[in-house]
């Protein structure tokens, strides 16, 4: 059902694109074709992943990290719409964290959401970074940006960021922060609560 879902939006966005592309919704005067930039500019911003989730540890076979379960174990939630990223990570010992980041750039081709942190995120605050998703399996992962966010003060700076290298959407087990300096983990699973 969530590829269906999946689709349908993703069928819908490049209908309407290819609408505004064959001049159907072009306006009778040529002095607006700012309302032409400002629909697509719109349409850009569309999440194609919004909801609200609960974070897994792996896949629901693999316990990702140093989780000895199998991938039955909630490590936190995640809300995103199409202007904010939530994110709460649940830890027993030291407190949960939390995570505000305000989207600046959705790249549906790239499958990534750029953010900045709000000022009241547990950490990283002010700093830009990215969210890569892929789809495996029949579930939704996320591997959060584990680049170097403190040195990414820009938009620029995270866009410029190479996905690939600190991302691998093929090795769900360990190809999260890839030659990040942190060990290469694991994938967030997400599923829709």
């Amino acid at each position: 059902m969530k590829k269906i879902t999946n689709s349908f939006k993703m069928i819908s966005i490049l209908i309407v694109l290819s609408l505004f592309n064959a001049g159907c919704f072009e306006p009778n005067s040529s002095d607006n074709s700012s309302e032409n930039v400002l629909g697509l500019v719109a349409l850009s911003t569309m999440n194609p992943i919004s909801g609200n989730y609960s974070a897994y540890n792996g896949t629901p076979d693999f316990p990702g990290d140093s989780y000895s379960a199998d991938g039955s174990q909630i490590t936190g939630e995640l809300a995103m719409s199409n202007t904010l990223v939530a994110q709460t990570f649940i830890d027993a010992t030291y407190g949960n964290s939390y995570l505000y980041g305000i989207i600046k750039e959705i790249n549906v081709a790239k499958q990534v959401v750029y953010v900045q942190f709000r000022a009241d995120s547990s950490y990283s605050q002010g700093d830009f970074a990215w969210y890569r998703w892929t789809n495996n399996g029949g579930y939704l992962y996320l591997c959060p940006d584990l680049s170097g966010v403190s040195s990414q003060t820009t938009l620029a700076s995270a866009k410029a960021d190479d996905l690939d290298t600190y991302s691998d959407p093929t090795n769900i087990n360990a190809g999260c922060g890839l030659n990040s300096g942190f060990s290469p983990t694991f994938w967030t699973r997400l599923q829709k609560n």
